[in-house]
C-alpha cells in the first residue's frame, strides 16, 4: 500500500483498487474546517464579565490583557457583541500564564452567573423543569455561542450533560474545556440551589498539580477520561423550578424567535452549519434538524431537492470534515473522534470510514500524520 502526497492530495494505492480523497477532503483534514476558517465561531461578549471577575481575583488589569491578544476594549462594556471563539481561547491561555494560574479557565467559569445570558438565562430559568431548561438552553444557544452544542444522554437514574466543543482548536485547549464545564455547573447551580454538586465530572485532558480547586467546585471529578462531561441524576433533570411562569417562558420564547429571524446567518449554508453541530451531540436526524429549523422534516426534505442535495449527503460531507480532520491533526483517542463523527459505536465507524477511503481509521491517522 502507498500513500503519497500529491499536490496535497492522500492516495491510498492497493491492487485492483484505488481510493483517493478529493481536494475538498485534503483541505478539511489541516486542522480547522472549512467553515471556520471563512465564518469564525463567535460567542457572545457577555462572558467577558465573568473574565473580568476572575481577572480581578488575581490582581490583573483585564483590560490590558484584551488590548494585547486583540480583543475590543469595548466588549467589556457591551455584553452583546460577538466575539471569536479563537481569540477568547488565546485570551485565557495568555491570562493564565501572566497569573501563573494553571486553573484560570475554572475561575473564569465558577464567576459565571445565568444572568449573564440575558432573555436566554430568563427563559431558562422560567421553563417548569431543569429539564425543559436545558432543552431551551439547546434550542437557542447556538444563537449566542456557535462553539458549543449540548449532548444529554439519560438510562439508570443518571443524566451524563456533554458541552461538546466545535472548533477542534478549542476542543484541545483545557482553559476553553475548563470554563466551559464549570460554567454549566453554575448554570446547574442557578436552577437546583448554590450547594448543589454534580455526580461526577470528567476531563479529557491530563489533571491539574493543584486538584483542591477542582474538588470544591466539582467534588467527584476525573481526568484523562473519554468525554469532558457533568454527570447528574434524572431526579435532578425533573427538579422543579420556583421561577417557573409558562405566560413568561411563551414571551421570551417569542422574542428570542424574532431576533433570530432577524439575524442573518452567520455561515454561508444554515442546513450544513446546524448539521455540523449536531453531529457530535449524537441527535443528528432531520428530525432534530427540522425541530431546530422550526419546520417539519418534509419541509426540509422539499427544500434540499430543490437545491439537488439530500440530507444523506450532507449528513456524509460533515462526517468526512470531521474525521479527517480529527485523524489528520488530532492525537484524539479513536473513541473520541468516533462520537464527534456521530457514530454510536466503533464497529459502524469503522465500516463508514472503510467504505469511504478504503482503509480503516487507525491506519489513515498512521500514514497522514507521517506523510
Amino acid at each position: 500500500m502507498a500513500f503519497t502526497d500529491v499536490n496535497h492530495v492522500f492516495v491510498v494505492s492497493r491492487p485492483l483498487e484505488l481510493r483517493s480523497l478529493s481536494l475538498r477532503d485534503s483541505k478539511r483534514a489541516s486542522g480547522d474546517t472549512p467553515r471556520d476558517k471563512d465564518h469564525p465561531r463567535f460567542v457572545r461578549s457577555a462572558i467577558l464579565i465573568a473574565y473580568a471577575r476572575a481577572m480581578g481575583s488575581l490582581g490583573l488589569d483585564p483590560y490590558r490583557m484584551l488590548r494585547k491578544v486583540g480583543v475590543a476594549v469595548a466588549a467589556l462594556e457591551n455584553p452583546d457583541l460577538k466575539i471569536p471563539v479563537d481569540r477568547v481561547q488565546v485570551l485565557l491561555v495568555e491570562s493564565a500564564k501572566a497569573g501563573a494560574c494553571e486553573d484560570f479557565g475554572l475561575i473564569v467559569g465558577r464567576a459565571f452567573k445565568l444572568s449573564m445570558k440575558g432573555p436566554l438565562g430568563s427563559l431558562i430559568s422560567q421553563q417548569p423543569t431543569v429539564r425543559a431548561g436545558l432543552e431551551a438552553l439547546k434550542r437557542y444557544l447556538r444563537y449566542q455561542n456557535d462553539n458549543v452544542e449540548i449532548r444529554l444522554d439519560e438510562g439508570d437514574g443518571l443524566a451524563v450533560l456533554e458541552p461538546v466543543l466545535l472548533s477542534p482548536r478549542t476542543r484541545r485547549d483545557r482553559q476553553m474545556v475548563e470554563m466551559t464545564i464549570a460554567m454549566k455547573v453554575q448554570m446547574l447551580r442557578a436552577l437546583l440551589g448554590e450547594a448543589w454538586m454534580p455526580v461526577r465530572v470528567t476531563f479529557v485532558h491530563d489533571p491539574p498539580w493543584n486538584l483542591a480547586p477542582y474538588r470544591d467546585t466539582f467534588g467527584a471529578v476525573a481526568f484523562n477520561c473519554p468525554v469532558n462531561s457533568i454527570t447528574l441524576t434524572t431526579a435532578d433533570l425533573d427538579a422543579a423550578l420556583p421561577e417557573a411562569d409558562a405566560e413568561m417562558a411563551r414571551e421570551i420564547a417569542r422574542y428570542l424567535d424574532g431576533q433570530l429571524k432577524a439575524a442573518p446567518d452567520a455561515g454561508a449554508d444554515p442546513m450544513s452549519e446546524l448539521i455540523a453541530r449536531l453531529l457530535p451531540t449524537g441527535q443528528c436526524s432531520i428530525e432534530e434538524v427540522a425541530n431546530r429549523l422550526g419546520v417539519d422534516r418534509r419541509t426540509v426534505h422539499r427544500r434540499l431537492a430543490g437545491e439537488g442535495r439530500s440530507f444523506s449527503q450532507l449528513l456524509d460531507t460533515a462526517r468526512r470534515t470531521v474525521a479527517t480532520a480529527e485523524l489528520s491533526h488530532g492525537d484524539q483517542p479513536l473513541s473520541v473522534v468516533m462520537r464527534q463523527a456521530g457514530f454510536h459505536s466503533a464497529s459502524s465507524f469503522s465500516r463508514w470510514f472503510h467504505h469511504a477511503y478504503g482503509i480503516q481509521p487507525s491506519e489513515f491517522r498512521r500514514l497522514a500524520q507521517h506523510a
